[in-house]
């Protein structure tokens, strides 16, 4: 990259003191590419530079470390002149300029240790190439100070991610409110305790954004009372610290939210079954939702009634579902009603609960409900089924319309047999004939023998 920089940067940089093999007259064109580049991530460029002078340094071409900031300033500076910026004003947000600020050694815990990047104060000649932020990630707890100089010379970006927040939760908070043009949040911390201060910001800027994922608790469900979420394309909702979320919320949310989110398409959530008690009043809404998928765990009692009803409403309220990832119900049947109700669907992924469940046993009858759009069907857990009962289910999604169909699954001691069987469909034109070649190469390049498990993805 230093090989590629014009001639008067180089000459800029002798300046300090670099003077090695890197720095020849000649120039290459790599810099002229820029603007095709679709992400450029800073802290990338600086890791790069880092590792570049550790090996310069240990070869005895420079003394030491000293000057690598300037190197890299001067890099960064170019490459954001080089590129196009252009004003970003569709919903779907593809960020440019991105800064992943963290520490790899401290993820998943909180020693106030600070980010491995530098302080915005130690760059002052990239204050301008760090003014085109559009992407901010934060994968641990990074110093106060560093928030603080960032949201002095930050204030367009688009899309903020972080996942530990307890100590500059102020800064953080402060940092979300000052974005002019924020339009995707992810906050996904760790710990058990609530984020009252972002989840104020968080609801201040709702309205506006695109893409919101949060885990309940950290984040309260109550930011969404009587906010208008008419921006909003996708929702993701996890319980990673679902013992601090009131089921009281998680009533009101599905009760009172749905007429929030006309333009809402993708929607995941990840939590107790018994907090899906109104979900059907909040689905019976969101009639542009075309992505869905619900995990949950249970109790040790019998939630099959919960189930049921939750399917039924997905049957009566999602009929233009293209995408349904959901936990593998215990009984395979529940299933048939939203397979004969949701005739647009391309996808069926079935999510693994380490729950019992009959789908070894009646896989088969799916193929006489699965609606003729469906393109992929993936399991995420081994099935244990005959030759015998492939061929059925195969034979009853052909007799059903089923064309060009993949499937995601592991099948245990996969054989021979099996493959001559998937062949014969994918002749009949059940199975992709793609998506078979790859399973075969997978297969070959991997030296399976014909007793070993066998992906098919």
């Amino acid at each position: 990259m230093i090989k590629c920089l014009p001639f008067e940067i180089k000459i800029k940089i002798r300046t300090y003191g670099i003077n090695f093999d890197e720095l020849k007259e000649e120039s290459q064109p790599m810099f002229d590419y820029c603007s095709l580049i679709k992400k450029i991530s800073f802290d990338m460029i600086l890791n790069a530079i880092n590792i570049l002078f550790n090996s310069l340094v240990e070869k005895s071409i420079i003394k030491d470390q000293t000057c690598h900031y300037i190197v890299f300033q001067e890099i960064c500076n170019h490459l954001v002149d080089k590129c196009v910026i252009s004003n970003n004003r569709d919903k779907k947000i593809n960020p440019k300029f991105i800064l992943n600020a963290y520490n790899p050694k401290q993820i998943g815990s909180c020693n106030k240790r600070g980010s491995n990047f530098p302080l915005p104060s130690q760059l002052p000649q990239m204050k301008k190439s760090l003014s085109k932020l559009e992407k901010f990630n934060l994968n641990t707890c990074i110093q106060p100070r560093f928030i603080q100089e960032l949201d002095n010379i930050c204030k367009n970006i688009l899309s903020i991610g972080i996942y530990c927040g307890c100590c500059d939760e102020h800064y953080l908070a402060e940092f979300i409110k000052n974005q002019m043009n924020l339009r995707e949040i992810y906050v996904m911390s760790m710990n058990n305790f609530h984020l009252i201060k972002i989840s104020e910001a968080i609801k201040i800027k709702l309205e506006q954004l695109t893409s919101l994922t949060i885990s309940t608790g950290q984040i309260s469900l109550n930011i969404f009372n009587n906010k208008r979420c008419d921006q909003l394309i996708e929702l993701s909702i996890y319980n990673f610290c679902d013992q601090l979320a009131d089921i009281d919320e998680w009533n009101n949310f599905f009760r009172y939210n749905s007429i929030r989110f006309k333009n809402l398409k993708n929607l995941e959530i990840q939590c107790n079954i018994k907090n899906f008690k109104y979900m059907g009043i909040f689905l019976n809404e969101l009639s542009s939702l075309q992505k869905l998928e619900l995990a949950w765990s249970e109790d040790e009692e019998d939630n099959q009634d919960l189930i049921d009803e939750l399917f039924r409403n997905i049957a009566k309220y999602c009929s233009n579902l293209i995408q349904l990832e959901l936990s593998t119900p215990k009984f395979t049947q529940s299933l048939e009603i939203i397979l004969q109700l949701c005739k647009k669907l391309e996808y069926l992924n079935l999510l693994n609960t380490n729950k019992s469940n009959d789908l070894n046993e009646k896989i088969l009858l799916l193929g006489n409900y699965f609606p003729i759009s469906l393109k992929k069907f993936g399991v995420q857990f081994y099935l244990n089924i005959s030759k015998e009962k492939l061929e059925e289910f195969l034979n009853n999604c052909f007799m059903n319309g089923i064309r060009n169909l993949s499937l995601g699954f592991y099948i245990e001691e996969f054989s021979n047999d099996y493959e001559i069987i998937m062949m014969k469909y994918v002749k009949l034109g059940t199975l992709n004939n793609e998506f078979f070649k790859s399973c075969k190469n997978l297969k070959n390049n991997a030296k399976l023998d014909s007793d070993s498990d066998w992906i098919l993805d």
